[in-house]
């Protein structure tokens, strides 16, 4: 079967296929899924630069993934009614996060690096990393779910609850941010985003937005924002810019609001100072668990939400779909289909 693989780590031009054996006879409690999509992260780039470490096996790389199961062991039946044969299943980015609160142990088993990720034509995994895909979508919009989708119902409803005529501010037009706004107008929030074009931010505003704002133009962005709320600050900021905008989302936020730290676009944060003087409670956001992966998935399927993919690219042209990612042009998720 095919795979992608980097052993060098410098970038997308280290990505090559690789032909290798089919994963073999499957052990207690394992299911064989055929790989019918995947769909990329800013993640996926740090990890082919060698930002997530480098592994002396090389990397199989992307976390998101979805496929049907072509194969379970006869004890699988009997241990998860969750799964059965033919379903069409995606893959969990924490595979050892089922449910409950982070445990630090957790993060060293990511999806996409250091475990091998999505980009293989067949993948032989344990009955308990799966989750079954609502069933109006399809292989590749269900690969859109894993990484993003989750990110984005964790940042809104995993650190408390968000109640109906919230205000929840959100930055960009990537995979987290149209998910947001798709989510949050779910529980009947108002949603202020942003992007840094005309474009983008009426694209934004045709998704669900409430208003939008440009923030190559209002580049003190955090001032509109108080003042599109009365002087008070939003409810909860998802973040996502990283260490350059941290500050103007403490500032967007109201006093005792709450901000869901998302993004490392632009580097790890480290204001320690603003973090402590704003007033705000800050939320780590690690992507989420599989019972959040499963809630999300109700609510999907019960709303008939469809995710927003800007573009789909074929297995061969991961290296393509990658730098597209970076240039940052994209709205909503970029996809593989094999």
């Amino acid at each position: 079967m095919k795979i992608f693989r980097t052993f060098e780590f410098t970038g997308v031009e280290s990505l090559f296929v690789d032909e290798v054996s089919n994963p073999g006879p499957l052990a207690r409690g394992q299911v064989r899924v055929a790989m019918r999509a995947a769909s990329v992260n800013y993640r996926d780039l740090l990890a082919v630069t060698g930002q997530l470490g480098k592994f002396p096996e090389g990397l199989i790389p992307c976390s998101d993934g979805a496929g049907e199961i072509i194969e379970m062991a006869p004890d699988v039946s009997s241990l998860d009614t969750r799964v059965k044969l033919g379903d069409k299943v995606a893959l969990t980015y924490n595979p050892h996060w089922i449910g409950g609160p982070w445990r630090p142990e957790l993060g060293a088993k990511a999806r996409g690096g250091p475990l091998a990720g999505t980009m293989q034509q067949e993948l032989v995994v344990h009955h308990s990393e799966l989750v079954k895909l609502p069933s109006h979508l399809s292989f590749v919009e269900g690969a859109c779910l894993p990484v993003a989708a989750v990110t984005a119902w964790h940042a809104l409803c995993g650190g408390a609850a968000l109640l109906p005529g919230a205000t929840v501010l959100v930055q960009g037009g990537g995979g987290v941010a149209t998910f947001v706004v798709q989510l949050a107008k779910l529980f009947g929030a108002r949603v202020i985003a942003m992007s840094s074009t005309d474009e983008r931010c009426q694209r934004l505003q045709e998704l669900g937005a409430d208003t939008v704002i440009n923030y190559s133009v209002h580049t003190g962005w955090q001032n509109e924002v108080k003042r599109l709320t009365g002087g008070l600050g939003v409810d909860l900021t998802v973040e996502l810019g990283g260490a350059k905008t941290l500050d103007q989302a403490l500032a967007s936020t109201r006093l005792g609001g709450r901000l869901a730290l998302v993004g490392l676009i632009t580097g790890w944060p480290n204001q320690t100072e603003s973090l402590f003087s704003s007033s705000v409670d800050i939320t780590p956001v690690r992507v989420g668990s599989r019972d959040d992966f499963e809630a999300l998935n109700r609510a999907l399927e019960f709303h008939q939400v469809v995710p927003v993919i800007d573009s789909i690219f074929s297995f061969d042209e991961l290296p393509k779909a990658l730098s597209h990612l970076k240039t940052g042009k994209h709205f909503g998720k970029i996809a593989i289909e094999f």
